[in-house]
């Protein structure tokens, strides 16, 4: 059976060429240019598969997937992010959403996606038929027990899933082999007895919900197993009626679905891990800014030396670009740092340089205490650039937010030395940050720029430092100044750190 896929994007190329290509894989194609068309013909198209974009004008995609998901939760919806929807793509899969892929489009990952939407209806279809053939089943046991009782055992049995019977009292009267193998014999105790140690029923509990109404009931909660291990449950309940048609048992049937939570965290890692990239190229970018400036004012000085190091700058950086393509193509795998010698004072002219342009066009003055040439440290300079990028960057930004004030704004560079570490001290006196959120600025996402920021620049800054086996620390008063200090051990480089 030709499965439907309704592509919603307000772009008409994308929709055209993103819908040829859904075609020769044997899909039925239909579009809709928005969110608010797409709700409407998700009424009466009802499609299998919805792919649709984050970003478009009035209905979004992610109010689009709420809609579909409270109207039609058996549709499965796969979403398209640009760079700056990362976050938003991961919230989708909180609300169910089966998938996302990055634009550009590449055909492989989206096949992935779309095989996994494939995937889930089936294995939907499948636990639906099952669970419609036991309900019957039940139903059969009940009304005819002495005829169908050994079919009914066998197959009761043989079920994958935790099925327990249960009245009205919520205690056990019958369970499959499954779930005596896990809990044991346990009839006559109630469920939440065995699932959770408690004295009385679960908050929201299925199986009084489906006595009170009549209705089949889905629910997940956390069950320790008898090993002690907490495993997630997937719980679904029927009713079943005895021969004056009232509810006089539930049918409980769980099943484990802490593999598909696992799954999706990893998913989770992998959005993160290209978000990572991407602050990556946010960096090059501002270095290729730097030497961008430094090669336009030479050329307007006629300073041949200012546009031979803005060049050195410009050509670094593309080989930069060259080693994070190849980070990407290797995303799977850490990446091993590569030490090598890095002069203490190119390492500071490279990176005030890079952000010089923008010190400047903020009226910020920059203050130098470091050691003269020649002083170097054994790292991996293009993992440890960006972190110190990130962390001048945010003390720009601090300066920025309160340059309407008489103060005068300044950052200051420190770099201290002895026999055991080498400390990185870098100090601004803009807006400062308050006690209570000093500790979470290197939590990942958070921000204190509001849409501006995108939380990952510190998270990353971090992560990079750690990798050297250093300490990143941060003091701030609000009004006053924030001061970060990167502490780097010598003992863990290549060669102790000569001092100045």
């Amino acid at each position: 059976m030709t499965m439907k896929v309704l592509l919603v994007d307000d772009e008409e190329g994308i929709r055209t060429v993103l819908g040829i290509s859904l075609a020769d894989g044997g899909y039925e194609v239909h579009t809709a240019k928005d969110g608010r068309v797409a709700s409407q013909m998700v009424k009466t198209l009802l499609p299998d598969i919805v792919l649709t974009d984050i970003r478009m004008p009035g209905m979004d995609g992610i109010e689009l997937l709420k809609f579909i998901k409270g109207q039609f939760p058996d549709i499965e919806v796969i979403m398209i992010t640009g760079h700056g929807d990362l976050r938003l793509a991961i919230d989708s899969l909180k609300m169910d959403a089966v998938d996302f892929i990055t634009k550009p489009i590449n055909n492989d990952i989206l096949e992935i996606a779309l095989k996994r939407a494939r995937d889930r209806i089936e294995n939907r279809k499948q636990i639906t038929r099952y669970t419609k053939n036991l309900e019957d089943l039940v139903k059969e046991k009940t009304l005819k027990l002495e005829t169908s009782e050994k079919r009914y055992i066998q197959l009761f049995n043989e079920s994958p899933s935790f099925i327990t019977i249960q009245d009205r009292a919520f205690q056990i009267i019958e369970s499959n082999n499954r779930f005596k193998e896990q809990f044991g014999d346990r009839e006559g105790l109630c469920c939440y007895q065995v699932y959770k140690e408690c004295v009385s029923p679960c908050s929201g509990c299925p199986v009084e919900k489906t006595f009170a109404d009549g209705k089949s009931h889905v629910a997940e909660m956390d069950v320790r197993l008898k090993d002690g291990r907490i495993r997630n449950f997937l719980v679904q309940t029927s009713a079943v009626t005895g021969p004056s048609g009232k509810i006089e048992h539930v049918m409980e049937m769980s099943t484990d679905v802490t593999m598909i939570h696992e799954l999706q965290d990893h998913l989770a890692a992998l959005g993160l891990h290209i978000s990572s990239i991407s602050h990556g190229i946010k960096g090059l970018l501002t270095g290729l800014d730097g030497g961008d400036y430094l090669i336009s004012t030479g050329i307007e000085k006629n300073d041949t030396e200012l546009v031979a190091d803005g060049w050195e700058i410009v050509k670094e950086k593309i080989a930069m670009v060259r080693r994070m393509v190849l980070d990407i193509l290797f995303h799977s795998k850490d990446r091993t740092l590569e030490i090598s010698a890095v002069d203490i004072f190119d390492f500071i002219q490279e990176l005030t340089t890079t952000l010089d342009p923008k010190m400047k066009k903020a009226g910020i003055v920059l203050t130098l205490n470091i050691p003269q040439p020649g002083t170097q440290i054994f790292v991996d300079k293009h993992v440890l650039l960006p972190a110190f990028l990130a962390i001048l960057e945010n003390a720009i930004d601090a300066c920025v937010a309160v340059k309407q004030t008489q103060k005068r704004l300044e950052i200051k560079i420190d770099i201290l030395l002895t026999d055991t570490r080498i400390e990185f001290k870098i100090r601004d006196n803009g807006k400062g940050l308050a006690r209570a959120f000093q500790e979470e600025v290197f939590s990942l996402f958070y921000s204190d720029k509001g849409n501006k920021g995108t939380g990952l620049g510190l998270f990353i800054a971090q992560r990079a430092v750690k990798q050297h086996k250093g300490v990143i620390r941060v003091d701030s008063m609000p009004g006053e100044f924030t001061e970060f200090t990167i502490s780097l051990p010598v003992h863990q480089m290549e060669h102790p750190v000569p001092k100045s």
